[in-house]
């Protein structure tokens, strides 16, 4: 499914024998946007809303390939201690039409998403919907013994704004490149905390990972399952 997202996205100049240059690239225009709703717990769900404008009749695969670890701060080990993510309940629709959603892991890697079949050229509407819990920690485990509440750790499945609501207050959001380590990225709009999509990037490298901080009891988060 990733696989198809690529080839679709992505334009070739190679001549084919004769000369004959391959197909154009179908793609105009496309936009996605994540909205992740978080729990007083630290579970969550997502949205990825994505808006597409095709020049070409295509297929289209929504979702993409992430790493269901989280790296904590190191404590010594020779392998660090990674969160466990567990991902669950996907559900797509195209065009508000339903289409089969499915999740697929391979030792450490997550592929969540769907397919479609041929889309005429023009423009088409997929989401993507599904639910995240095991990726919090008490943020004394991250931060230290000094800080109070939750984190939560975010990875989007594709390029785009990261639109964050919770039922407790959020007080900080950090963008990861070289995890633990993060830097403030977003900014509060009303009830929600937004980051554009060129923040998922620093000097030109995808973020890693998104860490949000909330108001919320550490003793409410089940016990997280880590590996080192």
């Amino acid at each position: 499914m990733a696989a198809l997202a690529m080839t679709a996205t992505i334009a070739t100049a190679v001549a084919a024998p004769g000369g004959v240059d391959a197909a154009p690239n179908p793609l105009r225009d496309k936009t996605a946007v994540h909205t992740v709703s978080i729990a007083a717990d630290g579970s969550y769900s997502v949205r990825m809303d994505t808006k597409l404008d095709l020049a070409l009749e295509t297929a289209w695969g929504f979702g993409g390939d992430i790493h269901d670890g989280f790296r904590l701060p190191d404590s010594e080990s020779l392998l660090p201690p990674y969160l466990r993510a567990h991902y669950s309940n996907p559900q797509g629709t195209i065009d508000s039409d339903p289409a089969e959603a499915t999740i697929e892991t391979e030792l450490h890697a997550v592929d969540i998403g769907f397919s479609t079949d041929r889309l005429t050229a023009g423009s088409h509407r997929g989401v993507l919907d599904y639910e995240v819990a095991g990726a919090a920690v008490p943020a004394a485990d991250v931060n230290g013994d000094q800080d109070n509440g939750v984190v939560v750790y975010v990875r989007p499945l594709d390029r785009g704004d990261l639109v964050i609501e919770s039922a407790a207050p959020i007080t900080a959001v950090d963008c990861e490149v070289f995890a633990p380590r993060g830097e403030s990225c977003g900014e509060k709009k009303g009830n929600t905390w937004t980051v554009p999509g060129e923040e998922l990037l620093r000097d030109h490298t995808v973020i890693d990972a998104v860490r949000i901080t909330i108001d919320a009891d550490p003793k409410g988060v089940q016990a997280p399952d880590i590996d080192s």
